[in-house]
Parts: C-alpha cells; structure tokens; sequence
C-alpha cells in the first residue's frame, strides 16, 4: 500500500485541486480556491501521495459547527477507499477546533457520497427543493459530543 498524506493545501497545489476538481464537477476556479485558501475559515486538506494530489475536501470550520463543502478522489484513484482518508482526517480536524456538530448538503443523485456520510454516521435533518436544479439537496449531520 503506497504511502498516503493530508495536509491543509498551500497554493503550490493549487492547480492540481483545480484539475481534479474541475474534471469531477466541472465548475472550478482557480481564483476562487485560492481566495480560499487565504480565508480564515475556508480551508483545503489534499490527500497526497508522492508530492501528487489525489483528493481533497473543501470545509469551513466555525466552532461549535464544521462544515463540509466537497469531498473528491481523482478518478484515477477511486474505489480504493481513499475518501475514508479524508473524512477521518475531516472529523479529526473538526474535534481538534472544539466542534460538536458537522453539517453538509449533497444531491439526493449522489449515492456514492450519501453513503459514505451515512457509513460515517451522518444523518440526514432538511433538504433544499430543486437545490442542484431538478435535484434536491439533503441536508445531513453529525453529532461529535
């Protein structure tokens, strides 16, 4: 098994997280994730492995609350188990900065990712009607204390 690491993104990274993302969501912005990489709350963990990215998560971190806006593996590099990496390395981080609570929203068409938050014990609290279009979103959290 190769040696993986996350660390919170510096701008060298940049455009290896634009990629990736762009190639999964298809609305990336260079600009944007390095605003928000400078942010006091915003910020990007990247999963890498040989001074490569391969996956990353976008959070805002407002003790007692943490937030999850994105979580992706490099299509070259899914099905691996790799997400769990990060959402472990999230939930830390989110402990560590005193939060009791994590929120995040996904597309009720997402069933990769609602799985994955439900294997981490999130549950699902709201959704937002035609949020992602013609898709709603399904507003889920957990609890930490």
């Amino acid at each position: 098994m190769s040696d993986y690491s996350v660390e919170k993104m510096s701008e060298c990274f940049v455009h290896q997280v634009y990629e990736i993302e762009n190639d999964l969501m298809g609305n990336a912005n260079e600009q944007t994730i390095l605003k928000t990489i400078e942010s006091e709350c915003l910020n990007y963990y990247i999963l890498i492995e040989s001074d490569k990215v391969i996956g990353f998560f976008e959070c805002k971190i407002l003790s007692p609350e943490a937030e999850l806006y994105s979580i992706a593996i490099d299509k070259n590099f899914q099905g691996k188990g790799l997400s769990n990496i990060l959402m472990n390395e999230f939930i830390k981080i989110a402990i560590d900065y005193g939060c009791d609570t994590i929120l995040l929203e996904v597309n009720r068409i997402n069933n990769k990712a609602i799985n994955l938050y439900k294997k981490y014990g999130f549950s699902e609290y709201g959704k937002r009607k035609n949020y992602y279009g013609d898709n709603d979103a399904i507003l889920m959290k957990k609890e930490l204390i």
